[in-house]
């Protein structure tokens, strides 16, 4: 059974509790998400969320240092993801022509069409159970606001 909260009790209740309902909330349907990923494509969280970043990158690749960074990944973990990615032909490494120091994570032709599929799907689960439990306007508010955390308490 799920439990509704009306705008009036979730004003009462305490901050601790009103975080702890946002991170439950985020978990239970992330854990939904990574579950149907792995299922449909063998990818760990954090080899399909650098796919995903990947493929909306310009020309669907990035600066291995900005991708740790955008994705809160370690450089080191960066290195595996790009590793096991490379092993299966879904990403390469490549020097950038301007600047030796830089080193491109780039999606391959096969990444990047299991990328799109990758998103697709991704779409398709978000759909169901962010925007379709919450509503197209309540979804948009809810996004907004992470946005305005996420800058706010940037680093």
């Amino acid at each position: 059974m799920t439990q509704q909260i009306s705008a009036a009790a979730s004003r009462d209740l305490d901050a601790v509790s009103q975080w702890g309902l946002v991170i439950e909330g985020f978990q239970n349907t992330n854990k939904k998400l990574h579950k149907a990923v792995a299922a449909a494509f063998s990818l760990d969280p954090a080899e399909a969320e650098t796919l995903l970043r990947l493929t909306r990158a310009p020309g669907h690749r990035m600066p291995m240092a900005a991708l740790a960074r955008e994705a809160a990944f370690s450089t080191g973990g960066v290195t595996k993801i790009a590793d096991r990615l490379a092993k299966r032909n879904l990403a390469a490494r490549n020097p950038c022509a301007d600047d030796r120091r830089v080193i491109y994570l780039e999606l391959t032709d096969a990444g990047a069409e299991q990328a799109e599929e990758l998103r697709c799907l991704v779409t398709d689960i978000v759909q169901k159970t962010y925007i379709d439990v919450l509503g197209a306007d309540r979804a948009v508010l809810v996004a907004e606001a992470m946005a305005e955390l996420r800058e706010a308490n940037a680093a």
